[in-house]
């Protein structure tokens, strides 16, 4: 998140070109987050932080500790002043900053020292000797200024100051959450002006750059800029052996680079993603290196001249290709051979490239085809790790120049026998490739299309996709997501006598909310055999919708269900594209049917014989204004509007033309109608027994309601069987109508073992029998 304003002037007050750095930032939420905690400790646990003088300064001379506490304060005072002289003759803006940061450390300060003497949280120090005011304005004036090229007065001054807290410490001007709160206010003020503002940016100018190319053999007379990326800037130049490509390491944006490996390394496997540098001076080392390799190897690549130092930044120096992208316009079939080719040498050369794209090609003026962009390459690469480059090459191929033309360049190229094809068949996924090619192949059939081609035609299953994820990002959140349902579901139910309430229950009750249960599935595999397109056994997909119980315990409620529909149609001849439709129609005509359940039901919520009403009892309206003003919130964001069309649109392409022609077929569209209606009456049958079971029970309609609206929330949310979201819901919209909340949770408990935990392990024998038979 670096956002950059312009150019910046080291002798302006208030200069262009500043720029925001991610490390900021994430030092920003540090600090805050520790003062927001700091002040939650002292409020909800009164004396957690009350400690006046820890235990190693106890029965220090008072005395000595003055004439220290005098020289230290004397120190940092030089300390600043020096700091700003170098600011006024350097870079006059560190002044500005640092000016912002002590006002605003001070104001939150003399607010901190009111709030601890009204008792609001805990004491800082004494009325009379405030000490937390002067040592948090130190701090952030240091941290402000950003003068990280005055580092030996930056650390005198931190010094000065941390011995003034601690001397403040000894003569009792300070607690210990008075420290504390002053180094978290001060960093915490410091980190926020220059988030706020910016800073002026770390990477050198150009004529300082120059300079630096000159002393290494490498005149130029400017500097041209080609390209502005995630940590570095990357200009072209001519020089009298001709062109020259500079690329300048950005001091500013070292947070974003080394957060996006490090999370690629985290995410996905070792052997997809090898080991490579975190450290941006180790990338360009390891670039170095593997452009030595290749070109010993034989590879067309650029050649390294220099690795300079210009300042706190690196400048890395190469001559690059003469040449053209290879599929930036019309080529011939040998051209493409002798991309696979190159990256044959390389692979054999033990490298991997990690990053091939259109631009990474290119074709020399002599006919042959070079490899650029070797930024991300690695050297004693793995199998998996050179399998993905020739994915990569073969899709941004065949998105050009199609599928039958890629195929042939790679068999006459690369040359790869059947192990090696198949392996690039498992990994023929949008997860494989770089996001340039994944862009350029997002919503084709080129994935597809590849995957038939190298296909042998004699094989009887398909290739198995490769895994290359270590954890899935949806899995980590429905991790975090049933964490969360955990604890806010044993808050409440600490506050009611569960074993009680459980020992009252009424048995019968509970075997009528298993029915319930049980009419669930009837009704869904009715819903989906209304609209399959051959004749398949209706028990059969009963059973199918009985295992996706077992599914959704690993699975949101919608994904699980789906995809098993859809495997299951699949093994019964039917082609995936109909599959496909057959299911997202039946989930259209499940979502109308829904809504014009809810709809119903609504209404007759606010009609009795006395006082007919065209709007829903109050608190069902107050239900229905709940979830509807939590829609309207979700919508509001951009990125929520862009997910949901991205996924609603596909599927109306491919459900239109089936559900046109369902409403043409009344039997087939009375059929799927009545499975929705028996689906949601056995959910309501199954949460009206349980409240039952617990001597409580509520009118029809709205249950009706409350179910209808829990059952939705809990198919967007995340958790495997919208875990923690559907009982939330329940929850609240039972005590919303007038449930007490003891039976609310007790009932909604019992609902949910009825049908999402009982069903699981028959689900799974149903799911287990369907595989072995190859049903699913």
């Amino acid at each position: 998140m670096v956002q950059s304003v312009g150019n910046g002037e080291p002798g302006s007050f208030w200069p262009s070109g500043r720029v925001r750095r991610p490390a900021d930032v994430g030092r920003l939420c540090w600090y805050a987050g520790g003062l927001l905690g700091l002040v939650l400790l002292s409020v909800l646990v009164p004396g957690a932080t009350d400690a006046v003088v820890p235990p190693g300064l106890r029965g220090l001379p008072r005395g000595v500790v003055a004439v220290v506490n005098g020289a230290a304060s004397l120190t940092a005072i030089a300390a600043l002043l020096g700091l700003a002289v170098d600011a006024l003759r350097h870079r006059r803006y560190a002044l500005t900053t640092a000016g912002l940061a002590g006002l605003l450390a001070a104001a939150v300060a003399v607010a901190a020292e009111h709030a601890g003497q009204l008792g609001w949280i805990a004491v800082l120090g004494p009325a009379d000797r405030p000490a937390v005011i002067p040592i948090s304005v130190g701090i952030a004036v240091v941290i402000g200024s950003d003068r990280s090229r005055s580092a030996r007065l930056t650390l005198l001054a931190l010094g000065a100051l941390a011995t003034m807290t601690g001397c403040a410490l000894a003569l009792s001007s300070l607690t210990v959450a008075g420290a504390v709160a002053a180094v978290l206010i001060g960093a915490g003020a410091g980190f926020g002006v220059r988030v706020a503002v910016g800073v002026v940016p770390a990477r050198p100018a150009e004529e300082e750059v120059r300079a630096v190319l000159a002393r290494a053999g490498v005149e130029v007379d400017a500097l041209r800029m080609l390209q502005v990326a995630a940590g570095r800037a990357r200009y072209t130049a001519r020089d009298d052996a001709g062109e020259v490509l500079v690329t300048v390491v950005d001091p500013d944006r070292r947070g974003v680079t080394v957060a996006r490996r490090l999370w690629r390394v985290l995410r996905f496997r070792t052997p997809a993603v090898g080991r490579p540098a975190l450290s941006l001076r180790g990338v360009l080392e390891r670039q170095a290196l593997v452009t030595a390799l290749a070109g010993a190897a034989g590879v067309p690549v650029p050649r390294v001249q220099a690795l300079l130092a210009a300042g706190p930044a690196l400048v890395l120096v190469e001559r690059p290709l003469g040449g053209m992208p290879l599929l930036s316009a019309s080529v011939r079939d040998e051209a493409l051979a002798g991309a696979f080719g190159a990256l044959r040498r390389l692979h054999d050369a033990g490298i991997a490239h990690g990053a091939l794209s259109e631009r990474a090609v290119v074709l020399l003026p002599d006919g042959a085809v070079g490899l650029g962009e070797l930024q991300y390459a690695q050297p004693a690469a793995g199998e998996l790790q050179r399998d993905l480059d020739v994915v990569a090459l073969l899709v941004a191929v065949a998105a050009r120049e199609g599928v039958d033309r890629a195929v042939a360049a790679l068999r006459c190229g690369y040359a790869p026998g059947p192990a090696d094809t198949d392996r690039i068949v498992g990994l023929l996924q949008p997860l494989a490739l770089v996001r340039p090619v994944r862009r350029s192949v997002s919503g084709t059939p080129v994935l597809e299309d590849l995957r038939a081609a190298l296909s042998p035609p004699d094989r009887g299953r398909a290739v198995p996709a490769q895994r290359l994820e270590r954890v899935r990002l949806r899995t980590l959140v429905s991790v975090a997501g049933g964490t969360v349902a955990a604890i806010v579901l044993a808050s409440q139910l600490s506050e009611v006598p569960l074993g009680a309430a459980l020992r009252q229950a009424r048995p019968g009750w509970l075997v009528v909310a298993l029915l319930g249960s049980a009419l669930t599935y009837v009704g869904a595999g009715l819903a989906l055999q209304a609209f399959i397109p051959t004749r398949v056994p209706f028990v059969r997909t009963c059973l199918v919708q009985l295992a996706s119980s077992f599914v959704t315990l690993v699975t949101p409620p919608t994904v699980g269900h789906v995809g098993l529909n859809i495997r299951y149609l699949q093994r019964a001849g039917i082609p995936t594209a109909s599959a496909a439709a057959t299911v997202g129609v039946g989930q259209v005509v499940t979502v109308g049917g829904t809504l014009l359940l809810l709809v119903v039901a609504g209404w007759l919520s606010g009609v009795s014989p006395s006082q007919p009403s065209l709007l829903p009892s109050g608190n069902v309206l107050a239900v229905l204004l709940v979830a509807a003003g939590i829609v309207a919130v979700a919508l509001a964001v951009p990125g929520t509007r862009r997910t949901l069309r991205a996924r609603v649109e596909p599927l109306l392409r491919r459900t239109i033309p089936q559900l046109l022609a369902a409403l043409t077929d009344p039997r087939r569209l009375g059929t799927a109608l009545s499975g929705v209606v028996l689906q949601n009456a056995g959910y309501v049958i199954a949460l009206d027994a349980s409240l039952r079971a617990f001597g409580t029970s509520l009118d029809l309609p709205a249950l009706v309601v409350v179910y209808l609206v829990a059952s939705t929330v809990g198919s967007a949310a995340p958790t495997p069987g919208g875990l923690g979201a559907v009982e939330a819901a329940l929850v609240a919209g039972l005590t919303a109508t007038g449930v007490p909340l003891a039976a609310a949770l007790t009932a909604v408990l019992a609902f949910r073992a009825a049908t999402f935990w009982v069903p699981a392990p028959v689900g799974w024998v149903a799911f287990t029998v369907l595989q072995r038979r190859d049903r699913i």
